[in-house]
């Protein structure tokens, strides 16, 4: 691999005191020649299994093993000022501990407690440890504060036993590495680990907000729809569609997390707003429609998940319909609603780049083609809405991408947030290619 993915990266390496200590030597090395600038911090149970002489050679700096030391100057509280990530490999489940509960009493655990950029910890340890409820409880805890985690894989363990435990293997950790890392993809899609956690729940409720400046999505405006929309019949009936929201308001947060700045137009749901997302509440259609047309001008990408109603009513009653008065059967006049998304990809002046939703039943390419074509899409996300386990309000989604020229790419069945990570990744890459195309063109001229 000829390209560096990681040049100019300031990374801070800490290592714990498990026997895994000695994996990190071959991940020092590999993300130095991949052009990071690497520092190491190390705990003194860390020393008894790699001298810190052995990171010092491959880092070609001194190594902090002491809160009190002076190693070249380096500071615990300073040494993460200007680096773009810390990286906990291994993280023992005493650390894991310590990191939970605040407590700063070794190099790393000072480290990563003043740390002032984003925390990933790749965990290893023994698998009753690992499945311990205090265990388990910590991991949760620090992932809520924002801590990106590396789950560990299975296999022989350093006590003899064969389990869950062993710390994830170098390409593994290096690739999710890269992926937070590179402003746009270097590695396929499918690149990171199947059982990584899936990103912090609050990454931007904490300091640890340094990656966001360098992220995939930074200095994007990106404007979502989710949810279903309502047409009033009268004061207590609507036409809707069936959407929970959470497809769309899983991909809010991923782009937030990814550093974009976005914002969420939404029908009615009873759904948090994702943490730094500005939401617009809107019911109808039309209304969504407006909403969205206020904020084309600076939007870079525009992903239309809502479920909008294609009709509503033309004369909606101002009083409630009785039955009594209708009779066995109520004709109701409709008319068309704009197609949002199409309306978007037809724009002839600053036309975002234009992702659509599919929810479809049958014929799914041919549907997807279609829709593709007629309303001048980039892409668009199909999904099988016949599967009740992957359909309308489950927490699980799978989808099928098609952009002009066909499949894109296939995500299997998963939770919704993971496909949201797995999308608003693909998106945003797409979305560079293709500005990256047009500005080659451009110069070819």
């Amino acid at each position: 691999m000829s390209q560096l993915l990681l040049q100019n990266r300031k990374i801070v390496l800490a290592i714990t005191g498990g026997i895994a200590a000695y994996k990190t030597c071959e991940l020092c090395r590999k993300l130095i020649k991949n052009g990071a600038q690497v520092r190491v911090v190390m705990t003194e149970a860390a020393c008894k299994f790699v001298t810190p002489a052995t990171f010092a050679a491959l880092s070609h700096h001194e190594v902090m093993t002491d809160v009190f030391g002076d190693a070249e100057g380096i500071d615990h509280i300073a040494i993460t000022n200007d680096a773009d990530l810390l990286v906990v490999a291994p993280a023992t489940a005493n650390s894991l501990a310590k990191f939970a509960c605040g407590i700063a009493d070794n190099a790393v655990t000072t480290t990563v407690l003043a740390s002032a950029c984003p925390v990933v910890v790749a965990p290893a340890m023994n698998t009753r440890m690992l499945i311990n409820p205090a265990t388990k409880a910590n991991l949760k805890t620090l992932q809520e504060r924002g801590f990106y985690i590396i789950a560990p894989e299975e296999g022989d363990l350093a006590c003899g036993d064969s389990g869950m435990g062993r710390m994830r293997n170098v390409d593994d950790i290096f690739a999710y590495i890269c992926a937070l890392l590179n402003d746009h993809v270097a590695l396929p899609y499918q690149a990171l680990p199947p059982t990584c956690l899936p990103s912090p729940q609050e990454p931007a409720a904490l300091t640890q907000t340094k990656l966001l400046p360098k992220s995939h999505g930074a200095g994007l405006k990106i404007v979502i729809t989710a949810g279903p929309t309502e047409e009033s019949i009268d004061p207590a009936r609507v036409i809707t569609n069936k959407s929970s929201g959470k497809m769309g308001y899983a991909l809010a947060q991923m782009a937030a997390t990814m550093g974009a700045d976005v914002t969420l137009i939404s029908g009615p749901t009873h759904l948090a707003t994702p943490n730094n997302v500005k939401r617009v509440d809107v019911t109808t259609a039309s209304q969504m429609l407006d909403a969205v047309k206020s904020q084309i001008g600076q939007a870079n990408i525009v992903i239309g998940c809502a479920a909008v109603a294609d009709y509503r009513v033309i004369e909606p009653m101002s009083t409630k319909l009785k039955k009594e008065e209708t009779g066995e059967f109520l004709t109701l006049e409709l008319v068309k609603n704009e197609d949002i998304i199409s309306y978007v990809g037809h724009l002839d002046e600053d036309r975002p780049f234009t992702v659509g939703f599919a929810a479809e039943t049958d014929h799914f390419e041919e549907n997807a083609r279609e829709k593709i074509a007629n309303k001048n899409l980039d892409l668009i996300v199909l999904n099988d809405v016949s599967d009740p386990e992957i359909g309308f309000n489950s927490n699980d989604n799978a989808a099928t991408v098609y952009g002009p020229n066909g499949i894109v790419t296939s995500f299997g069945k998963m939770s919704k947030v993971k496909l949201a990570d797995l999308l608003i990744e693909l998106i945003i890459a797409e979305y560079k290619a293709k500005k990256h195309q047009e500005q080659d063109d451009s110069k070819s001229k």
